[in-house]
């Protein structure tokens, strides 16, 4: 019997299990997150750490390169990061991302919510599925994550007040405009870039199926405005918010970083270009229908898909604003179907998967930093950090964060001379890891004391044999050579 009560407690529904099982399925997401520190991270609490102990500077402090112009965009970020990293290390960081992760996830809930007319089946169904490609693709110890939080709680501001016309849902807007500035400036454009198509939702618009909404325009004209004073309360002004149109004057030298290039539809842009697809379907179908699709709707999913074809990362923000976008699809054309038992059967399983995940996957949290065997060992040997070093575009940001003066690091911008207002560095650092510019021009032009090179690489058949070069430490597919002076 009272094996009998039990069980009717855990499955029957209105008990409180019942109504919480379904939201299990938000449990999946957290299976395809990465367990390691990602290679730029070591770069942003390094300047969280500098703008602690020295302040702001507009002349870059890290590397090799003498009086280049810079700025410490996404400030927040790295003081945030450098924070938690020196309190918590390496596994606190994962926690807090993780917990961003829940906050996202929570956020993106809410916004299919709003779309979907308040529908718990489809926002589940299109939350656990679309953050389960977030999660594995974009959750990393990166400020994007923040970025992420400003614009989901800034489409949900928006969406609301096109849906009430209350003005007051706008009122978050300049605060978050602000805080985006801070935690991650270098992305602000995307901010007003989701403005756009509920400015341009006009009223009078209809045609082939498509149609604009009456909501006032004004009041969003007012918040953009407004949106673009309070974001330029920052360390830098109207510096850091150039930043980034700036940096798209890079002659094709950020051509060659893979979250930069352009997508192609053998990676996930396939996907998403099949459910654009499934939209343009989905609006064909209501032509001649009373109830139009709305403009704003229809912008947003083609302006997001645009901009993940231009670049592979910006597929988030296609994943984000074209998810509420499904949303609203999946509740226009109605799945005439009760999901929520197989929704709590998923979550089951997902919760299985995770303590299983958990259990058995060989963790190694640095395993996207790159050479840092090969750099603790040296520092060991080596603990004076004031030396100056070879690296190449992946393995400075760690060698950086040890205190050594490096020649290159993933911060691409900072090495265009439309940023640094010097010299285009990153066209050199490119020629120097594909052989068309030689070790010793190197060696004549800074000068190094050390050389850290991937072993069996073009840089490490240069210097091997040399007289000159003394091989110190040899780590993981990476060696630290000394030049002899």
């Amino acid at each position: 019997m009272k094996d009998r009560k039990l069980k009717n407690l855990l499955i029957s529904d209105g008990t409180p299990f019942a109504k919480i099982s379904k939201y299990l399925i938000l449990a999946l997401p957290f299976c395809w997150v990465g367990v390691t520190m990602d290679n730029d991270f070591w770069f942003t609490i390094n300047h969280g750490r500098y703008i602690l102990e020295h302040g702001f500077t507009s002349i870059e402090p890290f590397t090799v390169h003498e009086g280049l112009a810079f700025s410490f965009e996404k400030w927040l970020t790295c003081i945030t990061f450098y924070k938690i990293y020196d309190w918590f290390g390496t596994w606190g960081m994962y926690v807090f991302i993780l917990l961003v992760f829940c906050v996202i996830i929570w956020l993106f809930y809410k916004v299919c919510l709003l779309f979907s007319g308040n529908s718990q089946n489809i926002s589940l169904l299109i939350t656990s599925v679309n953050m389960c490609f977030f999660g594995i693709n974009y959750i990393r110890t990166r400020p994007q994550i923040f970025s992420y939080v400003f614009m989901l709680a800034e489409l949900y501001c928006l969406e609301k007040y096109a849906q009430t016309g209350n003005i007051k849902k706008l009122y978050p807007l300049p605060l978050l405009s602000f805080l985006y500035m801070q935690f991650h400036s270098t992305m602000l454009p995307i901010f007003f870039i989701i403005m756009l198509p509920y400015i341009c939702d006009f009223g009078w618009l209809k045609v082939l199926g498509i149609g604009g909404s009456k909501y006032k325009k004004w009041p969003l004209l007012a918040a953009f405005a407004a949106c673009a004073l309070t974001s330029l309360i920052n360390p830098y002004g109207v510096r850091s918010f150039v930043y980034l149109i700036n940096s798209l004057n890079d002659g094709g030298l950020l051509s060659n970083i893979n979250e930069v290039k352009r997508s192609s539809f053998n990676d996930i842009i396939g996907c998403c270009g099949a459910v654009l697809a499934f939209r343009l379907v989905a609006i064909a179908a209501r032509i001649g229908r009373k109830e139009t699709y709305p403009l704003r709707h229809f912008l947003m999913s083609l302006g997001t898909f645009a901009m993940a074809l231009y670049a592979v990362r910006n597929n988030a923000f296609y994943i984000l604003m074209g998810g509420a976008v499904a949303a609203y699809q999946l509740k226009s054309i109605g799945t005439g179907y009760n999901i929520m038992p197989v929704l709590k059967k998923i979550a089951g399983i997902a919760v299985i998967a995770s303590i299983i995940y958990t259990a058995v996957y060989p963790y190694d949290i640095m395993r996207s930093t790159y050479a840092w065997k090969a750099l603790d060992a040296f520092k060991a040997m080596h603990p004076d950090t004031n030396v100056t070093m070879y690296t190449d575009f992946n393995c400075g940001s760690y060698a950086e964060w040890m205190g050594f003066k490096c020649y290159a690091d993933p911060r691409a911008e900072v090495f265009l001379k439309s940023v640094n207002g010097k010299e285009d560095i990153l066209a050199e650092v490119w020629d120097s890891m594909h052989r068309r510019i030689s070790a010793q021009e190197l060696q004549e032009k800074y000068d190094f004391d050390y050389w850290l090179v991937q072993s069996d690489y073009s840089l490490d058949y240069q210097i091997r044999n040399k007289s000159d070069y003394k091989l110190l430490v040899e780590e993981d597919g990476y060696k630290v050579y000394e030049h002899i002076k």
